[in-house]
């Protein structure tokens, strides 16, 4: 069996790193001929390495960013058949082929187009197409039409589940694949630089992550040890000092600066999953906009309050997920969406 994962994003995301590295050990009990893993950028950051390290050969793959916003006649005509035809000479060596998890599948997302027309190329050649762990939408009517060609789906939150059955497009629930993530073998090594993330600042402390592109900065206050946005409460008041934080250095690292300067709090940005999983186990709990630090936290023991972003599906079916069930029965889900994913490959190869 020849396998190619597409669409890894890997830039630095923490979050990416935890979901693919459990993707891919799943895989390969699968014993493949070829495990290969296609993404962006054609270096990947070192944050990285420990997932391309699991694959057998790194594909470089282009982020076709302006087909987003490129007039469909245009996309229709040029872009998309170009896109194709080079898309069509990779998947041809391989068996089937595994979009890698994410949240990409959304119609303010730039990957969609290139993403969607893979899933359609892929069973134009006959080949069966996994749709990982997702979260979907909201999507057209003819990229839900895309969705639905795929072998399986499999969403990793409720509200991704009731999005897409609520469509007529047939799913399979689950939970994201970073519950399953060995935290405890990262608990004791340390960062790239010799260093615990958590060294930085002394514990116990709250942890507060924010991405660069969901609250305005400017907006930003303490009053009586709550944070807020303008009117709006983002953290409550706590006997522990708040410290912000960010699991994608590369993108957030300006937004935090300027934050930590305009509140007087310190910041970390951790570099690699054992930075991660140091600062959010010396914490006595974690507020979130980012997905994976709330699972870190839950995975860890420890309180996590998701707060909302501008991706809905993504946020709200962590919080309900976070919020309703105990950790046993999300690792359970979890791993549940995982042998979906092999059962399939297993059957459809």
């Amino acid at each position: 069996m020849r396998i190619l994962v597409v669409h890894a994003w890997l830039r630095g995301n923490l979050g990416d790193v935890l979901q693919l590295s459990v993707l891919l050990s799943g895989l390969r009990e699968l014993e493949p001929d070829t495990l290969d893993l296609a993404g962006f950028p054609a270096r990947p950051a070192e944050a990285a390495a420990e997932v391309v390290a699991l694959a057998d050969r790194f594909v470089a793959e282009p982020f076709a960013w302006y087909r987003q916003y490129a007039p469909a006649p245009l996309d229709a005509a040029i872009l998309d058949p170009l896109w194709r035809r080079r898309r069509a000479r990779i998947f041809k060596r391989y068996d089937a082929i595994v979009c890698a998890p994410g949240p990409y599948l959304a119609s303010y997302d730039a990957r969609a187009p290139s993403a969607l027309s893979d899933i359609v190329l892929a069973r134009d050649l006959g080949l069966p197409v996994v749709l990982s762990s997702h979260s979907i939408g909201p999507l057209e009517p003819e990229a839900l039409a895309a969705v639905r060609r795929a072998t399986v789906c499999v969403a990793r939150e409720p509200s991704t589940d009731a999005y897409l059955r609520g469509r007529g497009v047939a799913c399979s629930l689950s939970a994201d694949f970073a519950f399953l993530y060995p935290y405890g073998e990262r608990a004791g090594q340390r960062g790239e630089r010799g260093q615990r993330a958590g060294e930085a600042v002394a514990p116990p402390y709250r942890l507060i992550f924010l991405r660069s592109n969901n609250l305005d900065g400017r907006a930003l206050r303490l009053d009586n040890g709550a944070l807020f946005e303008g009117s709006r409460l983002i953290a409550g008041a706590s006997a522990d000092p708040i410290v912000l934080a960010t699991s994608d250095r590369g993108r957030d690292e300006r937004f935090l600066t300027l934050a930590s300067r305009r509140l007087g709090l310190p910041w970390v940005g951790c570099r690699t999953v054992a930075e991660l999983v140091q600062l959010v186990g010396a914490s006595s709990g974690v507020v979130s906009d980012r997905y994976h630090p709330a699972i870190c936290a839950a995975s860890l023991g420890k309180p996590a309050q998701v707060l909302p972003n501008r991706e809905p599906h993504k946020m709200h079916g962590l919080r309900d997920l976070l919020a309703d069930r105990p950790l046993e029965e999300l690792r359970a889900l979890a791993r549940a969406g995982l042998d979906t994913v092999r059962h399939v490959l297993r059957n459809a190869v």
